[in-house]
């Protein structure tokens, strides 16, 4: 039933949903019969929502990360020993050999960068169904014809072997390996569709690597402004996106290169930190995934609403930007001795403020009171003015500022343009 859930998905999924009233409607439906089948197979979630009944479900209280994997034993819808699910997963990670299954079930590890590990276990149902709704939101034709997709991933998966046919093909680039050998892979395979990390991206541009890309897809990373101007500029065409995680698949663009909110899947709240800047955490509630439920999950993303409805006419949700993590909100001393914050988008502003020159560059905390800029190429005369008027506005103890060569490059470390170290 495998390639048949996988088609069947695809060509339900819709490219458009035109009719806010038809996503609440679909919202609503799967909601009902994912709380009722979660609380009936997971003795966390049984705990966790007692006294709270079904259909009050946006009051039940939030998880994250922390606490899925303190209580992923019980967390889980089936009778999957964790600690046997973990030590696949490293010897996996170790071996570079991602086919191996527990049960039938696929497990991996996430990337770790925000300093706690994730893990995702899925069933090989739950794989096809991806599959097939991933293919609907990011193939610009019909799954029945020729493609060939390359993709550069820190880990790969048992979900592309089980979609690759005579027709569709992956390959697959371990960012563990040297990045000349896979570019020199990549040349060779020639595939028409890239699916990597803005910063792999990125370099492909820099380094004027000649392949035409049907289509190009990035993953994984925060795609900047700067990053998708130079990409799209260097290969001639749209940069898409898929804005996925362990915690689900959260938005795809549209063929204008719009995020969209998956919301025909879950049911994205809003947690605002800035409502008049429409900057705010996602609590995802994922109503299609089954072993490892998604409810009221809070994420540590900082995501920006587009205040102009896109020109392709969807109704899910449109998505301006993703700014980063919370985990990278700066943290200064303010005049008054306390502790103030400053989010990635300022930081980044005031940093493209430095030169109009800049084509690449790395801000790190490293202290309450020290900052590191890595600015490409090496530039004179830099203009800090939008460094003191953020200082002054938010009334912080100027820090010091350092300013050395960029010199990062693409590997299974995620790129993170703007980070706090400390």
């Amino acid at each position: 039933m495998g390639k048949l859930t996988t088609l069947w998905t695809f060509y339900t999924t819709p490219k458009i949903l035109k009719s806010r009233a038809k996503i609440d409607k679909i919202q609503e439906k799967g909601m009902a019969k994912q709380v009722k089948m979660v609380r009936k197979k997971s003795p966390f979630f049984a705990r966790h929502w007692k006294g709270i009944n079904d259909k009050d479900w946006r009051r039940f209280p939030p998880v994250n990360k922390e606490v899925m994997m303190a209580n992923l034993q019980d967390y889980l819808t089936e009778d999957i020993d964790v600690e046997s699910a973990k030590t696949m997963a490293l010897q996996a990670e170790k071996s570079r050999d991602f086919k191996q299954s527990l049960k039938g079930y696929s497990i991996g590890f996430s990337s770790g960068t925000s300093g706690a590990r994730g893990m995702h276990i899925v069933s090989k149902a739950e794989q096809d169904r991806w599959a097939g709704y991933m293919l609907a939101r990011g193939l610009d034709g019909s799954i029945l014809g020729k493609h060939r997709i390359g993709l550069f991933l820190r880990a790969n998966s048992n979900l592309y072997a089980s979609v690759s046919s005579s027709r569709i093909t992956f390959q697959f680039y371990d960012l563990m390996r040297p990045l000349d050998d896979l570019v020199s892979e990549l040349v060779q395979d020639a595939p028409d569709v890239l699916v990597a990390p803005p910063s792999v991206l990125r370099y492909l541009a820099d380094e004027k690597i000649g392949i035409k890309f049907r289509r190009i897809v990035s993953v994984a990373e925060v795609l900047t402004p700067l990053d998708r101007a130079t990409i799209e500029r260097y290969f001639q065409t749209t940069v898409h996106q898929f804005y996925t995680s362990t915690e689900g698949e959260i938005a795809a663009t549209c063929e204008h290169g719009t995020l969209h909110l998956n919301e025909e899947i879950m049911v994205v709240e809003k947690e605002w930190i800035d409502e008049e800047r429409t900057m705010f955490h996602p609590i995802i509630s994922d109503f299609k995934r089954k072993t490892q439920p998604m409810i009221r999950y809070r994420q540590n993303d900082i995501l920006v609403l587009s205040k102009e409805p896109c020109p392709c006419g969807d109704a899910r949700q449109a998505i301006a930007e993703i700014l980063g993590r919370q985990d990278d909100v700066f943290e200064f001393e303010s005049t008054s001795g306390n502790k103030e914050l400053v989010v990635p988008d300022l930081i980044r502003r005031a940093t493209m403020g430095l030169h109009s020159g800049i084509t690449a560059y790395m801000v790190e905390q490293v202290s309450p009171s020290n900052i590191v800029v890595q600015l490409q190429p090496h530039l004179s005369n830099l203009d800090f003015s939008g460094f003191e008027q953020l200082w002054e506005a938010k009334e912080i103890v100027p820090p010091e500022i350092s300013v050395e060569s960029y010199d990062f490059t693409p590997s299974a470390t995620k790129m993170r343009r703007i980070s706090k170290q400390f």
